[in-house]
């Protein structure tokens, strides 16, 4: 009778990865019956790899002029040459280069944005949907406020008072999306707390 509680109990972490493998399964099923998602994801990886790997395939430093090849055209245009397929901008820099190491600069950008708007938003829809009331009704004004303001407007509007710079129009962006994080994170929480297991819970003597 004891040794298969301690079977169980040895064979826990194994049934675990096992039930992580077949749900990240079942959610690649899911997620591969819409072609539009994948191929987004193979856009979004090659993006990613091109990014990571700009300084060994990029064919040029995007930096690096060169005076004999001013406004070059693209290769498949008269005028264009192969070694540099997108042409050259007023100063001779290779296009293609500058595209993809600055590819890793707007990425970077973009996943510090999400993770400020995400992290922010989830924290304040969490404290909206768990302490209802005046705090709920504060938060949720507020988001309400800057979704009826225009969001390139909204943008311009904080990154004049807080000064010109990388790091202040992150701010400001992830300031304009962060209305959206909230409220899907209330809305989970509302729907979450009326679930019966919460209540049975709450009913057993179990806190918020």
């Amino acid at each position: 009778m004891v040794a298969r509680p301690m079977l169980m109990v040895r064979l826990a972490p194994s049934l675990g990865v096992l039930c992580g493998i077949f749900s990240a399964a079942t959610v690649w099923r899911s997620f591969s019956a819409n072609r539009g998602a994948v191929l987004g994801l193979a856009v979004i990886v090659a993006l990613l790899l091109v990014a990571l790997l700009a300084p060994w395939i990029a064919p040029h430093a995007p930096n690096q002029t060169d005076s004999t090849a001013f406004l070059r055209p693209p290769a498949w245009q008269d005028g264009g040459t192969a070694a540099h397929l997108l042409g050259t901008d007023a100063i001779g820099r290779d296009i293609l280069s500058r595209l993809m190491f600055g590819a890793r600069l707007s990425l970077s950008i973009g996943i510090a944005v999400v993770a400020i708007s995400a992290a922010a938003g989830i924290a304040l829809g969490l404290i909206a949907g768990f302490f209802r009331g005046a705090l709920e009704i504060a938060i949720m004004r507020l988001m309400d406020v800057v979704l009826t303001l225009p969001s390139l407007l909204l943008a311009i509007v904080i990154v004049a008072i807080l000064g010109p710079g990388l790091v202040n129009a992150m701010l400001a962006v992830a300031i304009v999306v962060l209305p959206h994080y909230v409220r899907i994170t209330r809305a989970a929480v509302i729907s979450e707390v009326s679930r019966d297991y919460v209540t049975a819970a709450r009913v057993s003597g179990a806190g918020t």
